[in-house]
Formats: C-alpha cells, sequence, structure tokens
C-alpha cells in the first residue's frame, strides 16, 4: 500500500466520521427539540415544527450549538436550568452512540458506548 492511498484512506475516514458526527448532532437537536416542545406545550405539528426548527438552527450553526442555543433561550423563561438542556443532550448522544453497536459484529457486541 503507497503512501497515496494510505492518504486517501484517512482522508475518507475523516470525512465519514464528520458526516457521521453532523448527522448526529442532527438527531439529538431534533430528539431535544421534541423534548423541550412538551415542556413548551407544544403537540403534534407543532412540536415536530419545533423540534425541526431546532435541528435546523443546528445545522446553519457554524459551530453546531445552534440548536442547544434555540433550546436554552426558549425554555429560558421556564424553570428549567440550562443543565437539564445539556443532560437531554448527554442522553440524546449517547442513545444514538448504544445504536452503533446495534447489530455489530462479535468483537464489538459487548460494547457500550458511555
Amino acid at each position: 500500500m503507497s503512501i497515496e492511498d494510505r492518504h486517501d484512506i484517512a482522508e475518507r475516514t475523516f470525512l465519514m466520521r464528520d458526516e457521521r458526527s453532523f448527522r448526529d448532532r442532527a438527531r439529538a437537536d431534533r430528539q431535544v427539540g421534541l423534548w423541550a416542545a412538551t415542556h413548551l406545550g407544544l403537540v403534534e405539528e407543532a412540536a415536530e415544527a419545533y423540534a425541526t426548527a431546532v435541528m435546523n438552527a443546528g445545522v446553519v450553526a457554524s459551530d453546531g450549538r445552534g440548536g442547544f442555543d434555540k433550546v436554552a433561550a426558549d425554555l429560558a423563561g421556564t424553570s428549567f436550568h440550562i443543565e437539564m438542556i445539556r443532560t437531554q443532550y448527554a442522553i440524546a448522544m449517547a442513545s444514538l452512540a448504544d445504536h452503533l453497536f446495534e447489530g455489530a459484529p462479535p468483537r464489538f457486541a459487548g460494547l457500550t458506548a458511555h
């Protein structure tokens, strides 16, 4: 294997990880958006629309924190502390990581994401 082949493999691996990270953040934004919607009194279509708005806020933010910032701003007038929002994001990201190990080959079957 040549150095160019190794470079190409490393570059593709980086791009795949970056894309997966982007998708995971978008999924976490949506999941937390649905959680926040219930605490804002939104149901059904309004809750879905809010979750989509949170996800879109995360997508357009260059630092990836747009979804978090939107939820934090929207819940600022409630009794929810910012740490509760961070906890919801941690739960969302952990649940996404757990799905990576479902159906994994036997060498990964006993692993869990923490």
